[in-house]
């Protein structure tokens, strides 16, 4: 198994903490996406490589018909539990089991960069209909803040995007419509801090006494900013049109 392959299936140890500690995806973003692939409620999407489904509510939210696709058994689990209105499928994003053409748009959350892109982009254009597109978002850190600056040089972000600009999706299967970053606040704790790094894969593959170590420099570091404060958060999002 790849390091790439190993990371990406860590996630499956701590699902039940990976529902818990992730954020869900701003309304505001998956509104943006779906404006740019001209989805219309009752539009029939693929969340891919769908975690626990913190991208799939969101969907469903919005009134479409979610289609979820996960590799990992014990974070589909906890997808069917969190969104029992989904229709869900255990399979990687390289062997989608949908007929062609049959869905009218694909969102990946937290996930691309996982994928191997030379099978994934072409079963995701194979599954998306003609004039369909792909989404895909990222929650990530926004260094600006103190708190996450910080942070960010403790555990190993600081200066990092969470994607690639080379790996972004492109001809022949794709063109970009457009991209854009969406701003939100939450109110966060030391102790919701710590959960959170318990779930990143970086932190998971570690040995045992380094993940302790790292998990009391990070409340060390949150206690300082109290027990409750506010947590800024950047969304990425990215829209992609199918080329036929």
């Amino acid at each position: 198994m790849s390091d790439r392959s190993a990371r990406s299936r860590s996630f499956e140890s701590v699902a039940e903490a990976y529902e818990r500690h992730r954020p869900d995806y701003a309304a505001e973003a998956l509104r943006w996406a779906a404006e740019q692939l001209g989805l219309d409620p009752g539009a029939r999407v693929l969340d891919v490589g769908a975690g626990t489904g913190k991208l799939t509510r969101g969907l469903v939210a919005l009134g479409f018909e979610a289609v979820a696709v996960e590799p990992g058994g014990p974070m589909l689990a906890q997808l069917r539990k969190a969104v029992p209105e989904a229709e869900a499928h255990e399979a990687p994003a390289e062997a989608i089991p949908l007929p062609d053409e049959s869905v009218e748009a694909a969102f990946a959350g937290q996930a691309f960069h996982w994928f191997d892109r030379e099978r994934a982009l072409p079963e995701l254009h194979r599954v998306i209909a003609p004039g369909g597109g792909l989404a895909l978002l990222w929650n990530w850190w926004d260094e600006r803040d103190p708190l996450q600056r910080e942070f960010g040089e403790l555990v190993g972000f600081a200066g990092h995007e969470p994607y690639s600009e080379e790996e972004l999706p492109g001809e022949p299967s794709f063109r970009e419509l457009g991209r854009t970053v969406v701003e939100t606040v939450q109110e966060s704790s030391p102790d919701a801090l710590v959960g959170y790094l318990s779930t990143v894969s970086g932190f998971l593959i570690r040995e045992r006494a380094e993940q302790e170590e790292h998990l009391r420099a990070v409340r060390d570091l949150a206690s300082r900013y109290g027990e409750r404060f506010p947590l800024p958060r950047l969304t990425y999002v990215f829209a992609f049109a199918r080329i036929s």
